[in-house]
This record gives structure tokens, sequence and C-alpha cells, in this order.
């Protein structure tokens, strides 16, 4: 059976690639993350400093699949899709209605999903299993089994009943330094403190991301107060239960 792992670069991918340097876990035949062209630097700081070195030093080759603006290369969209090409793709917060809705969220799909199982299938791998860095306290995140698909996700931290803290205390058992949470600079699913974290280049394209949007759409906003992100005040001290809602599968943490 072709075992493949689609990456996401976070916590848990950390995790995953500890335990495979440790031989906790097997080598995957292939391993990939995927290049959304917006994710935030600090995602590939460490990819570039402890994910891929570490992998390669045991025969593990994680690579970065290149994302395309003119959707013509592992992505077919970019940031807009659709039958009119003006869908935008992340789940953007909207006033349409004048109350703050969100849009639907196409860009995990889109820019990470279909990529991964378009390059595996560059390398002539039709079928098997696709390992997603999920923890045991994200089992609702869990996608089902489908004997009738060609690819089938595997959740190698669930077997092992290992939760976020454990990936955590994985990462500094082995002498790595603690990864970012994987997430693009313009994410709608930012806390108030994260998007306050972000390095002036990440806000900074957010904030034209954000305005782009509107050329678009005047309703929609990166912000859930559906207020222009730059000139939101942000309130890092607020609990945001919000960051979390990312969670349709295909992110891979």
């Amino acid at each position: 059976m072709t075992t493949v792992w689609s990456c996401g670069g976070g916590t848990q991918s950390a995790a995953i690639a500890a335990l495979i340097v440790t031989g906790r876990l097997p080598k995957p035949d292939a391993a990939v993350i995927a290049d959304t062209g917006r994710e935030a630097s600090a995602t590939w700081s460490y990819y570039d400093a402890v994910l891929r070195p570490n992998l390669a030093a045991v025969g593990v080759d994680l690579v970065r699949l290149p994302h395309s603006f003119k959707g013509k290369g592992w992505n077919t969209v970019d940031w807009l899709g659709g039958a009119d090409g003006k869908t935008v793709l992340p789940p953007m917060f909207t006033t349409h209605t004048g109350k703050i809705g969100q849009t639907s969220k196409f860009c995990s799909n889109e820019w990470k999903a279909r990529p991964c199982e378009r390059y595996y299938r560059s390398l002539g791998l039709k079928e098997g299993s696709i390992w997603i860095g999920f923890s045991n306290d994200e089992l609702q995140r869990m996608r089902g089994f489908n004997p009738r698909a060609k690819w089938n996700h595997e959740y190698p931290l669930i077997d092992l009943a290992m939760s976020r803290t454990d990936c955590i205390d994985l990462v500094a058992e082995v002498g790595w330094s603690p990864p970012p949470r994987s997430s693009c600079w313009m994410c709608p699913y930012r806390s108030d403190a994260e998007w306050a974290d972000l390095p002036d280049d990440d806000f900074n394209r957010a904030v034209a991301f954000d305005k782009d949007a509107r050329a678009i759409d005047p309703t929609l906003f990166l912000h859930r107060s559906g207020v222009p992100l730059d000139e939101v005040q942000f309130d890092t001290a607020k609990s945001d239960l919000h960051v979390e809602q990312c969670a349709s599968g295909m992110c891979f943490t």
C-alpha cells in the first residue's frame, strides 16, 4: 500500500516529522507541503531550518510544491474561482445581508488538497493512504474511510493517541524549536493576537488582499468585525474562539 504525507507545516506536522526521524513512523513513499503562495513567512523559515534538513538526514525529501498565481501550476485557480471567475475562495466575512456572516471556504481544497494529489499522480502514484496531521483532540475533523476512493486519509497522531500538547512535547524532546502555527497571512480565521503579531511584510500583504477582495465585492472583509483590516483596533487580550475554526480537514495542520 502506498503511503504519502501531506504536510501542513505546523505543530502536528512537526510531530509527524519527529516520529519519522526517530523511527516511530515508517518513511512515507512521498512527502509534500503545498505552498499556497500566501503562507506566513514563519512557516517557511521553520521548513528551511528544521523540517526539511532533519527529514533529509533520514532520506525523506519534503517537497515544497510551488503555487502558480496564473492558475496554471499545481493549483488550477488562484484566489478567484467559480463559474464566473469572481468567487473569492477564502472564507471571508461579509456584510451582504446587513449582518456579519461568512462565505464558503474553497481555498484549502484548491490550494492544498488538489495540488498534493496532482503531485502524487505525477509520481505515478494512483492510490493509497494520505497521512493527515490531526491530533486526538481533533477527532471531529477526521474523514471516514471510503472503499471506492483511490485515496483515503490516515491519521498517525490519532492512531498513537497523541494530543496537540503531546506533539509540542515531542518536538521539544527531539531538540527542535517550537513550530509556528501554520496559516496563511490572509487567513480570516486569525485571532486578533495573531493579526497583531504578523510581521509587517505579511500584514501589509494581507491589507492589500483585503482591499483587492472588496474591489470584487465591497461587502467582503478579512476581519470578522466587518472593518477594513488596516482600520481594525486589535483586542489582543480577548479570548478568540474563532481561531480553531479552520477545520475543513484539508489544511493538514
